[in-house]
C-alpha cells in the first residue's frame, strides 16, 4: 500500500468526525481564536489527530514550538505506521512518544538527531521549518513533484533544501514572508499552529473555520480587603494562584474544591485562624481562604452567572458584604457556579498585600461591572461600567435583615424583557 493509501485508510478508521456544523462559536479550543491557523487546527482535531495540549482538551497551545517527539506522534496518527519491535534510539526510553518515534524510524522518516552515529532522537527538541520539510517529504512521497524548482532564496546552504523545494512544489508551504514569500526561514522553530497547517495541506484536508466567538470582555471584577502580612493572607494568595487562568467552558460547573483540591502544607498553605459557629478558632491549615470564596462569589453574583452552591459564614465579618459572602471548608462547604452562557469564562485573580481581586472575562451581552468591599465598610461599592446592549443580562440585588439574625438576599436577573429573582436566606449567629 502506498503512503497516500495508508493515510486514507488511517483517517477512515477514525470513524465519524465532527463536522463544521458541529463547531461551537470560537471552535474547540479557547486559545487559538484569531489565529490564521485556526481552521487547520479544527481540521486536525476533527480528523482525530489532536486532543489539545491540556488534560481538559480546551487548549491547543498554538504558539508553543512543536517538539520532535510530538511530531512523531502526529505523523503516526495521520498515517498509521506499522508497529515495530526495534528500538532505534537510546535517549527516548520512557518518553510517551517512544512507540511513534520507533515507527517513523522503521519507516525511514527519521534517521536521528546526532549524525553520523544517529543513536539519539532528541524528542524534546523543537522542530525547525527545515526539519519539518524533510519529515513531510519522507512521510508523503506520493505528494511530491518530480520537477521541484528552487523556491526560496534563504535555504541554499540548508541540508533540507531539496525537501523544502519538494513541499513548496506540492503546495504544502508558501514561505514565511508574505506576500512576497521568497523566504522559507528554515532555521525557525515550527509552532504547533503552523504544524497544523502543514499537516492539513499534506493530508488534503479542508480547513474548518468555526463560527466567530462573541467578544471576550471583562464581565465583572470584585475586590475585598484585609490586613497585611498575616498567615491567612498567604493562604488567600495561594488559592488565588491555583485558580488564576482557569477557564469555565459553556455549560461547565466550576468548583473550588475540584479545581484547588485539599489545602495542605505541601501546597504552601499555613495554619491560620478560622470561624466556627460564629467563634474564632486557631488554627487550621488553609485558614482564611474564605476571603477568596467571598471574592469569587461576589464576582459571580454580580456578573450574573448561575450560582449553584455557596454558604455564608456562621457569623458576619464586616470586611465582607452582609449576606453576599461565602465561606469555604474543604469537602463540606464548597463554592460552585455554572457558566450558563455560550462564551467561555476566563477567571483572572490578582492580589496585593492588603487585597484580593477576582475578574471574570466572558460575555453577558455587554454587561460590565466592578465592585469592592473595603475593610470595615458596611456596604459593598458596586459600579456598573457598561449596561450593555438590549440583550445584556442585568443584575440587581437587595439585602434585608441584620447580623446577628436572619438575612435575606434577593438577586434579580433581567434580560430580553423578562426578569427572574433568586432568594437566599441565612441566619448569622453573631
Amino acid at each position: 500500500m502506498t503512503v497516500t493509501g495508508l493515510v486514507i485508510a488511517s483517517l477512515a478508521l477514525m470513524g465519524s468526525t465532527p463536522s463544521l456544523a458541529d463547531l461551537p462559536p470560537g471552535g474547540t479550543f479557547v486559545d487559538d481564536d484569531g489565529s490564521t491557523h485556526e481552521g487547520a487546527i479544527e481540521a486536525i482535531f476533527a480528523a482525530g489527530l489532536t486532543v489539545g495540549c491540556d488534560d481538559r482538551g480546551i487548549f491547543f497551545c498554538p504558539n508553543d514550538p512543536i517538539t520532535r517527539g510530538q511530531m512523531a506522534a502526529f505523523l503516526d496518527r495521520a498515517i498509521g505506521f506499522p508497529s515495530t519491535s526495534d528500538d532505534f534510539f537510546s535517549d527516548d526510553n520512557g518518553s510517551t512518544f517512544e512507540a511513534s518515534i520507533n515507527k517513523i524510524a522503521a519507516a525511514g522518516i527519521t534517521n536521528g538527531c546526532n549524525p553520523p552515529e544517529n543513536n539519539q532522537y532528541c524528542a524534546d527538541r523543537g522542530v525547525t521549518r527545515g526539519e519539518m520539510a524533510t519529515f513531510l517529504a519522507r512521510a508523503f512521497p506520493d505528494l511530491m513533484a518530480d520537477d521541484a524548482e528552487n523556491a526560496f532564496t534563504d535555504d541554499n546552504s540548508s541540508v533540507h533544501e531539496a525537501s523544502i523545494d519538494l513541499i513548496a512544489a506540492a503546495n504544502i508551504t508558501k514561505g514565511c514572508n508574505p506576500p512576497e514569500n521568497t523566504h522559507y526561514c528554515p532555521r525557525n522553530e515550527v509552532t504547533r499552529a503552523e504544524m497544523a497547517t502543514f499537516l492539513v495541506r499534506a493530508l488534503g484536508l479542508s480547513p474548518m473555520d468555526p463560527p466567530p466567538q462573541l467578544p471576550i470582555e471583562r464581565v465583572s471584577k470584585f475586590t475585598t480587603f484585609h490586613d497585611c502580612c498575616q498567615d491567612r493572607v498567604r493562604n488567600i494568595q495561594t488559592m488565588a494562584r491555583a485558580v488564576d487562568g482557569y477557564v469555565v467552558m459553556p455549560g461547565e460547573t466550576f468548583s473550588v474544591d475540584e479545581v484547588v483540591g485539599q489545602r495542605t502544607s505541601a501546597k504552601g498553605y499555613l495554619p491560620a485562624p478560622y470561624l466556627q459557629a460564629g467563634v474564632g478558632k486557631c488554627c487550621a491549615i488553609g485558614g482564611g481562604v474564605s476571603q477568596f470564596g467571598t471574592t469569587i462569589f461576589n464576582a459571580t453574583f454580580w456578573g450574573g452567572y448561575q450560582v449553584d452552591d455557596h454558604q455564608p459564614h456562621s457569623g458576619w465579618i464586616d470586611r465582607y458584604p452582609l449576606g453576599i459572602e461565602a465561606t469555604l471548608v474543604y469537602s463540606s462547604i464548597d463554592f460552585k457556579f455554572t457558566n450558563d452562557t455560550t462564551t467561555p469564562v476566563f477567571i483572572e485573580t490578582s492580589f496585593t498585600s492588603t487585597s484580593i481581586t477576582v475578574e471574570l472575562w466572558g460575555n453577558q451581552g455587554g454587561w460590565q461591572m466592578s465592585g469592592s468591599h473595603p475593610r470595615g465598610s458596611r456596604s459593598s461599592v458596586i459600579t456598573v461600567h457598561d449596561q450593555g446592549g438590549s440583550d445584556a443580562k442585568r443584575v440587581s440585588a437587595s439585602v434585608s435583615g441584620s447580623a446577628p439574625g436572619l438575612v435575606r438576599v434577593v438577586r434579580t436577573l433581567s434580560q430580553n424583557g423578562s426578569s427572574t429573582s433568586q432568594t437566599w436566606w441565612w441566619r448569622y449567629v453573631s
